[in-house]
């Protein structure tokens, strides 16, 4: 299932970064102010919350610690630990906390002071956006954003061609073909744009 289909709204979740910590590119274009928590209310069930422990690690950000509470004072036992897929939950809400900026975009918004920017979960362009660079091809921009998503895919571990073909999938729009998700990464590597470099490590 793409990751776009179970991206979970960012009401659900809280992001704790701690105190003092630095902001880190995840990919290009986001950033991310790591280590700190992730809660994940009411999984996996109503009355309780994950709690993963989020640090940047040598091969990407990665949850590093994972628990279950109950806000009820209900015993947690191994069924309900079990039920938390850790790695398909982490990665889907993750994403939904990662600031994403791209300055001087088309598909970017003007803050009060007249400068662009584009703020977006980075898997939740409209339709309208995703079908705008469909029909471009490769263009710069579009291939900016091909580099931005195999790059993030990397760093979260997850298969960057894949990724990159669910990213252009939409409300109404389906994957983009694999072999065309192929040719952009190509271009987009021919043309100098980052593919897999992110912040990782301590160093």
């Amino acid at each position: 299932m793409p990751i776009t289909d179970f991206v979970r709204d960012r009401s659900d979740s809280l992001y704790d970064p701690d105190s003092g910590a630095p902001s880190r590119r995840i990919a290009n274009g986001m950033h991310m102010q790591v280590p700190g928590n992730l809660t994940v209310f009411r999984a996996p069930e109503p009355d309780m919350d994950v709690v993963f422990r989020v640090e940047m690690l040598k091969v990407g950000l990665r949850p590093t610690g994972v628990s279950v509470l109950s806000r009820v004072g209900r015993e947690v036992t191994a069924t309900h630990l079990r039920a938390v897929n850790v790695q398909r939950l982490w990665r889907a809400v993750i994403i939904g906390h990662i600031k994403y900026v791209r300055e001087d975009h088309e598909m970017s918004q003007k803050d009060p002071e007249g400068r662009r920017f584009m703020i977006e979960s980075p898997v939740r362009l409209t339709d309208e956006q995703l079908e705008r660079m469909r029909l471009r091809g490769p263009e710069y921009e579009t291939l900016e954003y091909v580099s931005d998503m195999y790059t993030l895919a990397s760093c979260l571990g997850l298969a960057p061609a894949q990724f990159v073909q669910d990213a252009f999938a939409g409300e109404s729009l389906e994957p983009l073909p694999r072999t065309t998700a192929t040719k952009w990464i190509k271009k987009a590597r021919d043309v100098g744009l980052s593919l897999g470099s992110a912040d990782h490590g301590n160093d």
